[in-house]
């Protein structure tokens, strides 16, 4: 119905902007981790959008990216996930990192998104396991571009096997939190690593 919405910003709160186009304010929700992202107020956004309608209400979601938009109205169609539940996913992880704990069935990285426990970690899994296509898969392996292959090679040698040290990685690779170093990469996931294991 409205696939996108284009104007100046208006209103910036934490969980919702309003977007001025032609002297209308539509308020849109998006992902908290989103809203730094956009241009300062009085600058133009352009947001891809989702209307639910509800029985007292319109909701406008928007999205900076089409693959979360996508990501987005998968997750409705998971029984029990909502609109308020999709976007903790997509405030906590990217597309690719999410696509990649489903391919890889990675519960323990699921259920640390706010509001996901075991059990809707698993209905994820299983309801969406075979959703994920060619387009989902390609956007994965985009996502690869820190020499993940080198870095787990490198883990490997230190005797940290890839099951143990995997959800590890692919969280700290979903927030934007690995380079193209190595080297670096590796002592970022060794810290994290010791971090976790102090807890």
């Amino acid at each position: 119905m409205i696939s996108f919405v284009k104007g100046f910003l208006a209103e910036q709160n934490a969980e919702s902007i309003v977007v001025d186009v032609n002297g209308v304010g539509y308020e849109i929700n998006m992902p908290p981790r989103d809203i730094p992202k956009l241009p300062g107020r009085g600058e133009t956004v352009l947001l891809y959008t989702h209307l639910q309608v509800l029985e007292n209400e319109f909701k406008l979601y928007g999205f900076m990216e089409k693959e979360e938009l996508k990501l987005f109205k998968q997750l409705l169609g998971v029984s029990g996930i909502g609109a308020k539940g999709a976007v903790n996913v997509l405030d906590f992880i990217d597309p690719p990192g999410f696509y990649q704990a489903i391919a890889s069935q990675d519960e323990k990285l699921l259920i640390k998104i706010p509001g996901v426990g075991k059990k809707t970690a698993s209905r994820l899994i299983f309801e969406l396991k075979d959703k994920i296509g060619s387009e989902q898969l390609t956007v994965i392996s985009g996502s690869n571009d820190n020499n993940m292959d080198d870095i787990f090679e490198a883990l490997e040698a230190l005797g940290y096997g890839r099951s143990e040290i995997y959800p590890l990685v692919l969280e700290m690779q979903a927030r934007g939190e690995l380079n193209d170093s190595v080297e670096e990469n590796l002592r970022k996931i060794l810290k994290a690593r010791n971090i976790q294991m102090k807890r």
